[in-house]
């Protein structure tokens, strides 16, 4: 099981969690508590739809996860962003979350 290691810039905490190989990143912060979002995007967001890109992190290994989907070239993501709702985990990955704001 890959373990993600969450390192939030907002509120500078750090958490750690695993996910079964290929989970959703997004689904399983929510289901191990983890907020990916920053201020108010915590509450006011699409709910892993990926239209609004407040999910933004940036991971660290990229081969660790899937590659870029369609909605986050939309979205001009660098090449170490990914949108959490579009992250597939597989393998251990060091996050930076909370980074866009509403």
């Amino acid at each position: 099981m890959p373990k993600i290691t969450v390192h939030n810039t907002d509120t500078g905490e750090v958490k750690e969690f695993k996910v079964g190989y290929g989970a959703n990143l997004r689904k399983g912060a929510v289901f191990n508590d983890v907020v990916l979002y920053k201020g108010m995007a915590a509450q006011f967001n699409c709910r892993g739809m990926g239209m609004c890109g407040t999910c933004l992190i940036e991971v660290e290994p990229l081969e660790n996860v899937n590659g870029h989907s369609l909605i986050e070239k939309i979205h001009r993501l660098g090449p170490n962003q990914k949108l959490g709702c579009r992250a597939k985990v597989y393998g251990d990955i060091t996050i930076k979350a909370a980074i866009k704001d509403l």
